[in-house]
């Protein structure tokens, strides 16, 4: 069983986009720092589905890391991205990674991980987790990455919850709706991904505003939907300028009813239809 986690949204000031979530009236705070890579991040939660603003604050250190390890870690697709600020990767959770990194590498696929993480709290407390990496060959677009927080849902939820770090948004309930997603192949990439993550399949359908054909893959916490371009239009500038990479995030609002770009970012802020997220 998976279940949507994060998406990483790469930003070179993790504090400033903060800031124009908490204008939009939506509670956002201060992640911490993973001292061992460099980084430091902000967050955005939904319930436990979130948006992960993430910087770097020791340059030297992060092109360290990635250098010696040569992982499919979301930092080396940063790097890879030449440090552009956007979308970058996401991350399902689940629970027993060593079991499925045996699933994975029998399916053909290179693993890395797990790999035990860690990052001090802004009071100092530190929170751990582990990761683990899978990468394939036959794809341009890095797969998603997993992660255990060693807790149930709901210890994860009781412990956000202790820390703040989910509360009511000011813009009243608000949940995250899906993450719309670049590919060449529409047809491919739903398939692999399905087969690989056990996930079900939505009807195919035409977007006009990308000129775009669309499937969803159902997924709990924030569905994927795979875009990809009919001919020249929207779709196919988004894969020009970033290639098979996540591009937009869909967020279900009480009050909040309008499209942005953050930070290179393309956030889709709507109503549902009873009103609420």
């Amino acid at each position: 069983m998976f279940h949507f986690d994060h998406i990483i949204h790469y930003v070179e000031d993790a504090n400033k986009t903060k800031e124009a979530f908490q204008e939009l009236g939506l509670h956002a705070v201060t992640g911490g720092r993973h001292e061992n890579q460099g980084t430091y991040n902000t967050l955005c939660h939904f319930d436990l589905s979130y948006i992960e603003f993430l910087s770097i604050e020791d340059r030297a250190l992060f092109e360290k890391v990635i250098k010696e390890k040569r992982d499919s870690s979301p930092f080396a697709t940063i790097a890879h991205d030449q440090f552009t600020e956007g979308f970058s990767r996401i991350a399902l959770r689940t629970r027993g990674l060593d079991t499925l990194a045996a699933t994975f590498m029998e399916k053909g696929l290179k693993v890395t991980g797990p790999v035990p993480l860690s990052r001090k709290r802004p009071d100092g407390s530190v929170l751990e987790w582990s990761l683990l990496f899978i990468e394939d060959e036959e794809s341009k677009m890095p797969l998603p990455f997993f992660i255990d927080w060693h807790q149930t849902d709901e210890e994860r939820r009781e412990e956000l919850k202790k820390h703040h770090v989910i509360s009511p948004n000011d813009s009243g309930e608000a949940s995250l709706s899906h993450v719309t997603i670049a590919v060449e192949n529409l047809d491919e990439t739903v398939a692999r991904w399905a087969l690989l993550f056990g996930l079900s399949k939505g009807d195919i359908y035409e977007d006009e505003d990308l000129n775009a054909r669309v499937q969803k893959l159902h997924l709990e916490g924030g569905d994927l939907y795979f875009a990809s371009p009919n001919g020249e239009g929207p779709a196919a500038q988004i894969l020009r300028a970033r290639g098979e990479r996540p591009y937009k995030v869909t967020i279900e609002s009480g009050r909040i009813n309008e499209e942005r770009v953050i930070h290179r970012g393309n956030y889709q802020f709507k109503q549902a239809e009873n009103g609420k997220g």
